[in-house]
This record gives structure tokens, sequence and C-alpha cells, in this order.
């Protein structure tokens, strides 16, 4: 069982990527071979999809804690017929679909924080978000996409090879049969799945969905670049369209479409319209988003590329799967 604490209070203190482990993680995987099937108590007649959205860092850690709890509680992703995953949430999701423990996806946090500490393009937050408004006032979604393409290709980030390098876990492993994830070509402004019929390597395929733009470089994957497949959608909950029972983890509140942000209330849009798609269709479907605790840590969302509060996060989301357990475990088994 999961005792709900971590090491250290703080995610630099923990000690991740050095030989520290969360409590949980170490005896939680997915589907073991990797190769998709769902067979759980035999044969069964409904499918079921997890859907993680994006969340940067401190998403990460929160989606990691959520799964852990509620695995403790009898709710196994593992065998899920789809795991798919939007930005952090795409190498949550490929961790599980591989069988892979959870907490080598934290470590690619800790290496990533290394990564761009060490004199390369630190975070902006402020340049991020003042993009996303020149994109959110384009004439279509695709054209403000392709403005953020353009100006991802024009900034200095860390070069393709090595933030490739930062998914080790994930080079030269075969496409697990359950898994896909969401990524944005920057010349369409598209929204491109991957999954196992793509063909393309799945090191690329996450890369190109975590790559966040002004901090990360765009993935070249077949001759195209792609970046972040959360920046239209950070849930893209219809990735899980098509299955019965459907449970899916937006690490952001959606709250109202209306508001002075006018970035957020474009974005909550189209979460919702996202999740509406599946319920029309789907027997059974969850929404989780961040209680009070995580909403502290990542402050509303705001500070969710912080690496230093990781641990507080991943404890937020063991705390608040105890809290959902009932929930998830109805539409999950029914």
């Amino acid at each position: 069982m999961t005792d709900g604490t971590v090491p250290f209070g703080g995610f630099e203190q923990s000690g991740i990527g050095r030989g520290a482990w969360f409590p949980g993680l170490g005896c939680l995987h997915g589907n073991q071979n990797g190769d998709g099937e769902s067979v759980m108590n035999g044969e069964r007649s409904e499918t079921r999809a997890l859907v993680l959205g994006g969340g940067g860092a401190l998403g990460m850690g929160w989606e990691v804690g959520l799964v852990t709890g509620l695995a403790d509680g009898g709710v196994d992703f593992g065998h899920a017929d789809l795991l798919a995953g939007t930005s952090s949430g795409s190498l949550v999701a490929a961790h599980l679909a591989l069988g892979l423990e959870l907490a080598g996806a934290l470590q690619t946090v800790a290496a990533f924080g290394a990564a761009l500490g060490s004199g390369s393009r630190e975070i902006d937050p402020a340049g991020l978000a003042d993009a996303m408004a020149k994109a959110t006032a384009s004439e279509t979604p695709e054209a403000g996409l392709r403005l953020l393409g353009q100006l991802a290709t024009e900034t200095e980030t860390l070069d393709e090879d090595t933030f490739l390098g930062l998914f080790p876990q994930l080079a030269g492993q075969r496409w697990p049969a359950a898994f896909s994830c969401a990524a944005i070509d920057i010349a369409t402004g598209e929204r491109r799945v991957w999954d196992a019929t793509s063909g393309v390597p799945l090191q690329r395929a996450v890369a190109s969905s975590t790559a966040v733009p002004l901090t990360l470089p765009p993935v070249t994957i077949n001759g195209r670049r792609y970046l972040d497949g959360g920046l239209r959608d950070p849930l893209n909950a219809d990735l899980g369209a098509g299955h019965d029972r459907i449970v899916a983890i937006s690490c952001f509140p959606l709250g109202s479409a209306d508001g002075d942000d006018a970035t957020a209330s474009v974005t909550n849009a189209a979460v919702r319209a996202g999740v509406d798609r599946v319920r029309r269709r789907a027997r059974s479907v969850a929404l989780i988003e961040p209680g009070p605790e995580f909403l502290e840590i990542s402050g509303g969302g705001a500070n969710v590329m912080d690496p230093t509060r990781v641990g507080d996060a991943y404890t937020a989301g063991i705390r608040q799967a105890r809290a959902e357990l009932d929930r998830i475990r109805a539409t999950w088994t029914g």
C-alpha cells in the first residue's frame, strides 16, 4: 500500500534520478508485456480508455500520484484497451502501456530540470503566455498554432538530439498496441495522433507530444516538425472516443468558458467540447479535475512547469485518489 508520503517535501530534495523512490511506484506497472491486451477476469465485452492530459512537471507528478493511489484502491489502468496521453500525460501513459515503473516518468522531469538549468534556455512562463495570447487572437485555431510553430523555430532552445536524449527509457521500445499520443504539426496547425499504426519511433512521438514551444524544440518526424499536443486542447478527451468506459484526467480546472483570460476561455471551451463528444457515446465517463491541494501547489495552473514541487504534487495525487476512488471505480468497473 502507498502511504501518501515522499522521502522529502520538495522535488529537488527527493533525489529522483539518483536512486530515490516514491512509495508505491516500485511495484506499480502497467501492461507487463506492452502488447495492449485487455484481460481482466476473463473476456469482457466493454472497452476501457484512460486519457491523461498535459500539465507540465507538476501535472505529471499529480497524475502519477492519482494513478498510483487508484491502483492501491483496486482500479488498475495498466490493462486498459487505450492509454492515451497529451504532453506530460503522454509520458505517463507510455510508461503504463510499456509496463515500466512510473518513477521513470518522474526521473525524466529531473532530467528536464537539469538540462534547462545547465546553460540552455530556461522556462519563460511569461513569454509562453504572451505567445499563446497572440495565437488565441489569430483568425482560426490552426493559424494560431502555425504562429506558435513559427515562434518556436525562431527561438533558441535545447537542440533536438539533446531533447530526445531525455527519454532514454523509450529508445528502441516496441510501440504498445494500447498507447496513443497527440502532437501539433507546426506547418498546418493541425493535431496529429500517433499510435501503433503510425510507423514512427515511440521516443520521437512522445517527445513531440511534450515539446513545449519556446522552451523545447519542435521534433522532426518523417520530414515534418511537431510541437506539444496540448497547445489547443490540453486534455484531448476525444482520444478516448469509441470506448465504453472512459476516465479522463485534466491537470487544469475547467471552470467557465467566460472570463477576462481569452486564452483560458478558448482552451476550456475546447476541453469541454472534447469531453462532451465522448460523453454522448460512451456508457460512462469520469473526469478528474485538480482538487484544492494540487491547485494550491500549481498556483491554479500557472506554475505547472516548476519542477521543485513535483513531490508535493505526487502526494496531492495520492490523497485525491482516495477521495475519488468510489466514483472512478464505478466508471471503470461498473
